[in-house]
């Protein structure tokens, strides 16, 4: 399941903002438009990218009744607290203590040739 899902798409679709438009004032090509519309799950942007984002959607939004910002392009589903895979995100001592076991266990291992 997925915690932070990207809704480019339904917000270029409520304020009938067209991709070609979009990429023509973000200066990106009509493909890297289409990716970044169409992509499930937050794209990597820094806050430099996501700023002009919503500066170029607030600018083509027909029908605006408030400013578009980086919150309405996001929508939040909680997880449980521990997911199984957050060790792999954060915790570098878990990663460290992960790779040591490995390949310690590696070592063990008989090698077959």
């Amino acid at each position: 399941m997925t915690l932070i899902r990207w809704r480019l798409k339904e917000v270029m679709a409520r304020y009938n903002v067209k991709g070609v438009d979009l990429a023509k004032k973000l200066d990106i090509s009509t493909n890297s438009m289409s990716s970044l519309r169409r992509a499930k799950t937050m794209p990597r942007l820094d806050g430099v990218a996501l700023n002009l984002l919503c500066n170029a959607l607030n600018e083509l939004a027909e029908d605006l009744e408030k400013p578009i910002t980086p919150g309405d392009l996001l929508d939040y589903s909680p997880q449980p607290i521990n997911p199984p895979d957050a060790d792999r995100v954060f915790s570098l001592t878990k990663r460290r203590k992960a790779k040591k076991l490995k390949a310690s266990i590696d070592e063990t291992l008989p090698e077959t040739s």
